[in-house]
């Protein structure tokens, strides 16, 4: 009778082994420590033992197994062999598959806090054997772990998935921008083309004046595409920031005399590239046959990678008080809407 209590009890003991593992291992080290440096009570208690990794890991399988192993011992005394079975296969699978799969739980927590003291004592002292034993074994017979990524679309999903969780402080923003960069390059330059149609061009003799000023400036276009009749070739570019009330004289001693142009078909990396090697904020897009079909800017190209254009309507780049003035409010901003960091509990609950 006594050896099938003691079994039992050791029985117990092997299962609080793997919820004290479990808890341990519930965040990555990263974010526990993350958390015990904001003063996250239940994260700052568990990060004392959790913070010796592998050492850990080794004493708590080291523990689990020795208790296991009395526990069968001991039943095997006292009951028959096809008892046993019976309890050792539902053992087995709350062992290494309910547990582990299984959510962290409010008493589980609380348990593991109250033998954590303990647990760093003693980790403490053997330290320096567990971590030459667990890195022994992990170096020999443990297979990598593998990200379980193999290609883009992989990758995708995993972001996906990291908007649906809740203690996920990724924002949407972020996550939105890491998806558009994975996918960057499976767009062409004809998927960000301003078409011809809505895009305004004028002639090289064109008058610069207050009418010719507000009609670029109603069409919204920072720089204008010149020609030297109505179907002929491009000449030139306009920079429409260049120009103000006081501007005088033609177009054509106005403009920069240089046209760049990309091809419909170029991905969007070909056309940042051309962006980056001549420095200009335009481009003419052409088709197989030279024919003019519209315009890419480098707001465009922007736009399709971060879904925007950052910034807000600050424009005094020129005034270094104004600048250093913008930074300081910023910071205090930030300070100020810093999000607190989401417990564990708190997403359960």
């Amino acid at each position: 009778m006594n050896n099938f209590i003691f079994g039992i009890i050791f029985l117990i003991l092997a299962l609080f082994g793997m919820v004290l593992r479990k808890t341990y291992f519930s965040l990555p080290l990263n974010e526990l420590k993350r958390r015990a440096q904001k003063h996250d009570p239940h994260a700052s208690e568990l990060y004392r033992a959790a913070a010796y990794g592998n050492s850990l890991k080794s004493l708590l399988w080291l523990y689990i197994g020795l208790t296991s192993a009395i526990s069968l011992i001991l039943l095997a005394r006292v009951l028959p062999v096809w008892i046993g079975i019976l309890i050792v296969g539902p053992l087995l699978w709350i062992v290494f598959w309910l547990l582990p799969a299984s959510r962290t739980s409010r008493m589980g927590r609380w348990l593991t806090r109250v033998v954590t003291p303990f647990i760093a004592w003693l980790l403490n002292y053997l330290h320096p054997l567990l971590s030459r034993s667990a890195d022994f074994v992990e170096h020999r017979y443990i297979a990598p772990k593998h990200t379980g990524l193999y290609e883009r679309s992989d990758l995708l999903s995993l972001i996906r998935y990291q908007q649906t969780l809740p203690d996920s402080r990724f924002s949407s923003e972020e996550l939105e921008i890491v998806e558009r960069t994975l996918n960057f390059d499976s767009y062409t330059v004809k998927d960000i083309t301003t078409p011809r149609a809505q895009v305004k061009t004028i002639l090289a003799s064109d008058v610069i004046g207050p009418v010719l000023i507000d009609e670029l400036h109603k069409n919204a276009q920072d720089y204008v595409l010149v020609r030297e009749t109505k179907k002929g070739p491009f000449v030139g570019i306009l920079a429409f920031n260049k120009l103000n009330l006081k501007s005088t004289g033609q177009v054509g001693n106005s403009m920069e005399a240089t046209v760049y142009y990309l091809h419909e078909n170029d991905t969007l990396s070909e056309a940042l590239h051309a962006f980056f090697v001549t420095n200009h904020p335009l481009f003419a897009v052409v088709n197989s046959f030279e024919e003019y079909v519209g315009t890419v800017s480098i707001e465009n190209i922007l736009e399709k990678l971060l879904g925007h254009i950052p910034g807000d309507d600050f424009d005094q780049y020129a005034d270094s008080a104004a600048v250093a003035a913008r930074h300081g409010a910023h910071k205090k901003a930030e300070e100020a809407d810093e999000p607190a960091v989401k417990t564990e509990e708190e997403v359960v609950e």
